[in-house]
């Protein structure tokens, strides 16, 4: 399966892509709860605002686990993604105050991710050097 859609570079580093949901890696579990509330929001709205963050080369989620998974249960078959050079300076990794495991690599990140065997839920938080735009993309788009 590759990729599909529009590709579009927007700052150095980053580029817009349509991603095929068979290509991407979650490093992190879910909570339901919220996939619960991510999945009736994007499908009360019929749009979804923000694209994931995924890794290039390996395409492991970054951030919006839970964007992806609530487009995957509604049937898309593509994902809105910004794509970025993981190892790069633009992005910075953190945990969250109340994680669970307190320090993390990048390394890490893309194993867990390739490997199915995911951090605990809200674990890792990346900070993008970048703003990157919100992309309003219909739901009708990713079937």
């Amino acid at each position: 399966m590759g990729r599909a859609g529009v590709a579009m570079r927007t700052k150095p580093g980053a580029r817009f892509e349509l991603l095929d949901v068979g290509l991407l890696h979650i490093h992190e579990e879910l909570q339901a709860d919220l996939l619960e509330r991510t999945t009736d929001e994007i499908r009360e709205d019929g749009y979804v605002k923000r694209p994931i963050l995924v890794a290039d080369e390996h395409f492991v989620i970054l951030d919006g686990h839970h964007r992806f998974a609530a487009l995957k249960a509604l049937g898309c078959r593509r994902i809105p993604a910004y794509v970025i050079d993981y190892f790069s300076d633009i992005i910075d990794l953190k945990t969250w105050p109340d994680a669970v495991v307190q320090e993390v690599r990048k390394d890490e990140v893309i194993r867990r991710g390739l490997a199915n065997d995911p951090f605990p839920p809200k674990t890792t938080r990346h900070i993008l050097k970048i703003k990157l735009p919100d992309v309003f993309t219909d739901l009708e788009d990713l079937m």
